[in-house]
């Protein structure tokens, strides 16, 4: 903003912004806290859904062993060979504080034996716990990018928020309160030679 001369309309129009920004400066300041109030949730979601994730690929790999040992590598990847598919995952929006958080959802990830594409009878009992596990590892493996995309979009807005406020505190706010300052004192000091050349006047006259 360039520099203003020294009117009283000029001291109304920054008023006028410097009551702007500060309305801006709360909007942000009330986006940041409802943000943050999200974060934590998710954050807890995070916890849990790594632990989950860390817990199902355990019993998974163990699982998987399980069936090499029994049956073979042959065998159990012929199985998988057999089950393979596409994973029905969709992605969308929703509007939070004027952002658009991703969400991410799918459906029908841990199927029953029969579902798998192979033999059910022909497929031992060890290969299809393995299968199952597999599953459930990849199930968890969504709710982890789920959670984890939703916490670093709303962890990067309150970055963005929190800058923001700081262009506001710091050079926007206290730019426009030193012009204002910088045309009231014009205006008092014209003021005051109003004054003085007044009563100069009213003195030559007398």
């Amino acid at each position: 903003m360039t520099d203003l001369s020294p009117s009283r309309m000029n001291l109304l129009l920054l008023k006028d912004r410097e009551r702007a920004a500060r309305g801006a400066l709360e909007l942000l300041r009330s986006k940041r806290e409802a943000l943050a109030r999200e974060l934590f949730a998710i954050a807890g979601q995070a916890v849990a859904t790594r632990g989950a994730l860390e817990e199902t690929i355990r019993r998974a790999t163990w699982a998987l062993a399980v069936a090499l040992g029994h049956e073979g590598r042959a065998d159990v990847e012929s199985a998988a060979f057999a089950a393979r598919r596409e994973i029905p995952v969709s992605i969308s929006e929703r509007s939070f504080w004027g952002i658009r958080v991703p969400e991410i959802r799918w459906q029908g990830i841990v199927r029953s034996a029969d579902a798998r594409g192979y033999s059910f009878p022909g497929v031992a009992s060890a290969t299809q716990a393995a299968a199952r596990e597999f599953e459930k590892a990849l199930q968890a493996v969504l709710e982890v990018v789920a959670v984890e995309t939703r916490f670093k979009k709303i962890g990067a807005e309150i970055g963005k928020s929190t800058r923001r406020i700081n262009v506001l505190n710091e050079v926007i706010l206290p730019g426009l309160r030193t012009r204002m300052r910088t045309i009231l004192l014009a205006l008092e000091e014209r003021e005051r030679e109003n004054v003085f050349r007044m009563k100069r006047f009213k003195g030559r006259t007398r």
